[in-house]
């Protein structure tokens, strides 16, 4: 695909739509990284999670808070404990989540925690999104992960993110400036 044909369809896509992501940027799980042009930086944080889902948010607190003032309204004390309970456990798996991806020419630096990874964009082997489906309380939910491939000593290693507290825009750009071929059937079986 030419850069035109990449900026076409960049700019008519729901950046904020991972559906959209998936169906019209995604990569091909059976493609193969051809060239890297430019650089990326994605980031998962609080704070895009926060952007994309703060209705959901907010009605969800609502919810707990409303149950929680009706269930202990003779005993604020423990009103004031389940909450502090609660932030902290949101702030655990918040910062379990968080992790920066930079990708240019030359590396592709994964930051996780307080853990540092350098891959060379030659054992990369492709880049692609995939899709699950889950149930909450019966109802289906789609979880979309990052997926990104690379050899190390002939074996295939498959790193998965959660695409939740991603910065979507910058989803986007990765895809767009990671150029890929797709593998032809006979070659995959190798």
């Amino acid at each position: 695909m030419n850069k035109k044909v990449n900026k076409s369809i960049n700019k008519n896509i729901n950046k904020n739509n991972l559906k959209e992501i998936y169906n019209k940027v995604n990569h091909s799980k059976y493609s193969q990284i051809v060239d890297i042009s430019g650089k990326v930086e994605v980031k998962s944080n609080v704070i895009h999670f926060i952007n994309n889902y703060k209705y959901i948010l907010i009605a969800i607190l609502l919810i707990i808070l409303i149950l929680l003032i009706y269930t202990f309204k003779s005993n604020p004390i423990v009103i004031l404990y389940c909450l502090i309970f609660m932030i902290a456990l949101f702030l655990l798996a918040m910062y379990s989540s968080t992790y920066k991806i930079r990708l240019d020419e030359n590396s592709l630096n994964i930051n996780i925690n307080f853990q540092n990874t350098t891959i060379d964009t030659n054992s990369l082997a492709t880049v692609y999104l995939s899709k699950e489906k889950m149930h909450l309380f019966f109802i289906p939910i789609y979880n979309y992960l990052l997926n990104i491939v690379y050899m190390k000593d002939d074996t295939p290693i498959i790193m998965s993110f959660p695409t939740v507290m991603i910065d979507r825009k910058a989803l986007v750009k990765l895809f767009s400036i990671v150029k890929t071929e797709k593998i032809e059937k006979e070659e995959r079986k190798k």
